[in-house]
């Protein structure tokens, strides 16, 4: 069992392969809150072997962990001779299941359609904003903020320079939350992407009255830089757009 990113270009290309086949493909598309539960509605008697496979399949960590990390739910395609469950950037809209020739429309539209994003990077000392339609930044920030390094001696003066440092981390924070609701207001997006320190994300979302409103569109997916700065910005939007692939 492999987990591949691939971009959606590398996903078109897979599908096109997939639906080049004349094999009898299981197509089922389940939405994030019904994963896996949805599958377990589905008939034995309608799907037999294939949905069996499926199910023990997704009951696996590396399957259970990617779908709680991207939050979209998942399109699965199965046949005898190709197996893949696909994990789309954005979240699957509704449950269907259909036998026969590989249903990939569905997929396609949802990974081709068009999207605002909010993007909100931050590691401590850097952070970096952005919404972009459909791919196109239409608001950026990028700034810094001073974070004292930790202090390596004992004793009073230790405690004081942690001290210290926790105020400025929430003065920092505060800031950034400040030019969220700058940034941000006037925007609805769809979904809203954190990258950097995920364990800076909920002290944040406790700072910013943005956020707080819309904790239903934050991913639960976190991009991965080392620092927020302008270049991590530039290149989310490809990083968001990529799928999730596992491979059987």
């Amino acid at each position: 069992m492999l987990g591949r990113l691939y971009t959606n270009t590398g996903l078109r290309r897979l599908l096109s392969d997939i639906q080049a086949r004349n094999d009898d493909f299981l197509s089922v598309y389940v939405t994030p809150t019904s994963f896996p539960d949805y599958l377990f509605t589905l008939s034995n008697d309608d799907h037999s072997a294939s949905l069996a496979e499926i199910i023990e399949v997704v009951k696996t960590e590396k399957v259970r962990q990617g779908v709680k990390n991207y939050g979209t739910g998942a399109a699965i395609f199965w046949s005898g001779s190709r197996k893949h469950i696909v994990l789309p950037p954005f979240p699957v809209k509704e449950n269907h299941v259909s036998r026969g020739k590989p249903e990939a429309s569905s997929l396609r539209q949802l990974v081709d359609g068009k999207y605002l994003i909010g993007v909100v990077m931050v590691t401590w000392g850097w952070y970096a904003l952005g919404i972009f339609d459909n791919g196109k930044p239409i608001e950026c920030k990028v700034g810094t903020g001073y974070i004292h390094k930790k202090h390596k001696k004992g004793g009073r003066s230790q405690k004081r320079f942690a001290r210290r440092t926790e105020e400025q981390k929430k003065d920092f924070l505060r800031r950034i939350g400040n030019r969220i609701e700058e940034r941000f207001g006037n925007y609805l997006p769809d979904v809203i992407f954190f990258g950097g320190n995920r364990l800076i994300l909920k002290p944040l979302v406790q700072e910013t009255r943005y956020l707080q409103a819309r904790i239903d569109k934050i991913s639960p997916r976190v991009i991965n830089v080392r620092h927020a700065d302008r270049d991590a910005l530039m290149g989310s939007p490809a990083e968001i757009n990529k799928s999730m692939v596992f491979t059987f």
